[in-house]
């Protein structure tokens, strides 16, 4: 009898095991496909609505309408500017709301990138990711580890969060949410 106890301990041990590998395989799966996307798309600042929709499929719906929160505060600004530009030719321009990569701890971007690994419970996965950022100007390429945070939804793994590098400038640091909760405090007008 506690030979079968034992037997079927394991059993139960293995297949969690098994099914924990599967889920730590689909959340992989799902930052390559998004990594793959950031190279072919290339996003600089607020994003456009064609890159919205093209991010749409891998991310939760609360970061999705923080960024879109974002890319809609910056059509106004520019629409702002255009206005102020129009009345007085001599206006200083207004400076973006964000620069540069939004998606990685280099405003710069990325030019490659590798899943390190990712471990996933029930409803949260973390996945540690090297990227690497060259060009003809740098003597060294930029190397750093972004961490994402992935949450599950009806659709599956979604990436909820960024934790940015937090390495020696240009790198940024904090989270991706808390810098566009904070672009979007700071373009909020203050209340009367």
């Amino acid at each position: 009898m506690k030979r079968i106890g034992t037997t079927l301990f394991a059993a139960a041990s293995l297949l969690l095991a098994a099914c924990t590998a599967n889920e730590d395989g689909k959340a992989k799966e799902l930052v390559t496909e998004f990594y793959q996307a950031h190279a072919s798309a290339r996003p600089s600042g607020a994003l456009t609505l064609k890159e919205l929709i093209t991010f749409r499929s891998f991310l939760s719906v609360s970061l999705f309408d923080l960024l879109k929160d974002v890319s809609v505060a910056q059509e106004a600004r520019t629409a702002q500017a255009a206005a102020d530009l129009a009345a007085d030719p001599d206006a200083e321009p207004l400076p973006p709301l964000v620069q540069g990569d939004l998606f990685t701890g280099n405003p710069n971007g990325a030019s490659t990138f590798r899943v390190v690994q990712c471990e996933a419970q029930e409803r949260e996965a973390t996945c540690t990711v090297e990227l690497i950022f060259s060009d003809a100007k740098l003597q060294s390429p930029a190397k750093w580890t972004d961490r994402l945070t992935l949450t599950r939804d009806a659709r599956g793994w979604v990436i909820d969060n960024i934790q940015y590098a937090s390495g020696n400038p240009p790198l940024r640091s904090g989270t991706l949410q808390d810098l566009l909760r904070k672009v979007l405090k700071r373009d909020t007008p203050a209340l009367q």
